[in-house]
């Protein structure tokens, strides 16, 4: 078993909250490719990863090539995934001390699988098995495929990392809340999501991003949980965003997310944190919540 998981077995661990949303508020520019700005800034990478980890977060994202060569061809980089996710996890592995642990992401590619689009299974196997490459050589601890809302991308994106390293693989996709319950924008419920991901070979499952309050992120956990033996992710986003004199704001506090920390980790839980707009503040109300939690002892 790799460390990664030993680790999660023993304690939830917290994870890395907003990395845009950070990023633009501190005045960068990020109109280009995520992964060459990492490499062309490592000050401005160690700046946002220590923020992370001084804040509790035992978790850190790598993030590279963006989605792919369809995202990364309009700066022609198109055939740099194996380098760009490479070279930004060595710059990461570098900053962050002992017992912090590298997540390599792997993005949705925003186009349709046949027949509801142009995209070919095959083809989009190959570019996320290129994704999780450039990431192990990097030496990330585990891969996450995040965000997803069409289950057969994740689905494939599973098994492309699954196929080129034995590192572990998280898998999450982004619900919003219905009167059915959480849904994806492709119509994907949480059981599905997390009984289809863990027969492709997700070691862990859950959700991430997407509309779902931190109430309801407990609901979708309880429900993955019905299916699945796995451990579970939780890291909805900070609400839905409002624009308030030319400038967004995110509604959910770190007081929020922090009371609802000891239901996520009944649920199941092992890996709990923020997405979009979630600040280093959330990260550290989150840490401290987790301390207090009993599910969180070690085993």
């Amino acid at each position: 078993m790799s460390a990664f998981l030993e680790a999660i077995e023993r304690e939830a661990l917290v994870c890395y909250g907003a990395v845009a949303t950070m990023l633009i508020e501190r005045g960068f520019d990020l109109s280009g490719c995520l992964g060459k700005w990492f490499l062309d800034n490592p000050d401005g990478l160690k700046w946002l990863t220590m923020q992370y980890v001084d804040s509790g977060c035992r978790i850190v994202g790598s993030a590279g090539s963006q989605s792919g060569p369809w995202k990364l061809t309009k700066w022609g980089l198109q055939d740099k995934i194996i380098e760009l996710n490479r070279g930004v996890t060595e710059l990461i592995k570098k900053i962050v001390p002992p017992g912090c642990y590298v997540a390599g992401t792997i993005l949705p590619t925003g186009k349709l699988l046949r027949p509801l689009g142009d995209l070919d299974r095959e083809e989009l196997g190959d570019a996320y098995r290129d994704e999780a490459v450039g990431y192990a050589e990097g030496g990330a601890d585990v891969i996450w495929v995040m965000t997803m809302l069409d289950i057969e991308e994740a689905v494939v994106a599973v098994k492309a990392a699954k196929d080129v390293s034995n590192l572990p693989v998280i898998a999450s996709m982004a619900f919003d809340y219905t009167p059915k319950g959480g849904r994806t924008m492709m119509g994907v419920d949480p059981k599905t999501a997390a009984a289809r991901l863990v027969e492709a070979g997700a070691d862990i499952v859950g959700h991430n991003c997407g509309g779902a309050t931190p109430e309801e992120a407990t609901m979708i956990l309880k429900e993955m949980g019905e299916v699945v033996n796995s451990p579970l992710v939780s890291k909805p986003n900070a609400g839905k965003p409002v624009v308030t004199d030319s400038r967004t704001c995110w509604p959910v506090t770190p007081q929020q997310y922090a009371s609802e920390i000891p239901q996520w980790v009944a649920a199941g839980a092992r890996i709990v944190g923020g997405c979009c707009g979630s600040t280093p503040e959330h990260a550290a109300r989150i840490s401290e919540a987790l301390k207090t939690c009993a599910g969180n002892l070690h085993k």
